[in-house]
C-alpha cells in the first residue's frame, strides 16, 4: 500500500477518534451544566422562603403562564400575577375549550 495513502488513513482514523472522544465530553459537559442551573434555581426558589403550598403555587401559575418572574435594579427577583386578558364585549363566542349555553328556539319546543 502506498504510504501516503496509509498515513492519511491513519490520520483520519485518529481524527475519527478525536471527535468521537470530545462529543462524549461534550454530552457529560451539557449534562453537567444542566444539573449546575437545576441547583441554581432550587436556590432561588428556596431562598423565597415560601411554605410549601405557596411554593406549589408559584411554581404552578409559572407553568400555567400566569405568573412571571422578573430580575429588578437590585439584582432581586420580582414576581407578577397575571391576569388573562378580558374578553372583548363584542366577542360573544365562549373561550376556547367552554361550551356556550344553548337557546331554545320556539319551534323546538
Amino acid at each position: 500500500m502506498n504510504m501516503k495513502l496509509k498515513k492519511i488513513l491513519d490520520d483520519i482514523q485518529k481524527t475519527e477518534d478525536k471527535i468521537a472522544e470530545l462529543q462524549e465530553h461534550l454530552k457529560r459537559q451539557n449534562t453537567l451544566k444542566q444539573q449546575m442551573e437545576d441547583v441554581e434555581i432550587i436556590k432561588s426558589f428556596r431562598s423565597m422562603k415560601l411554605d410549601s403550598r405557596e411554593l406549589l403555587v408559584l411554581l404552578d401559575g409559572i407553568q400555567k403562564g400566569t405568573v412571571t418572574i422578573q430580575m429588578n435594579e437590585d439584582g432581586g427577583i420580582t414576581v407578577e400575577d397575571t391576569k388573562e386578558a378580558p374578553q372583548k364585549e363584542s366577542d360573544n363566542r365562549p373561550p376556547v375549550g367552554q361550551v356556550a349555553e344553548r337557546e331554545v328556539l320556539d319551534d323546538e319546543e
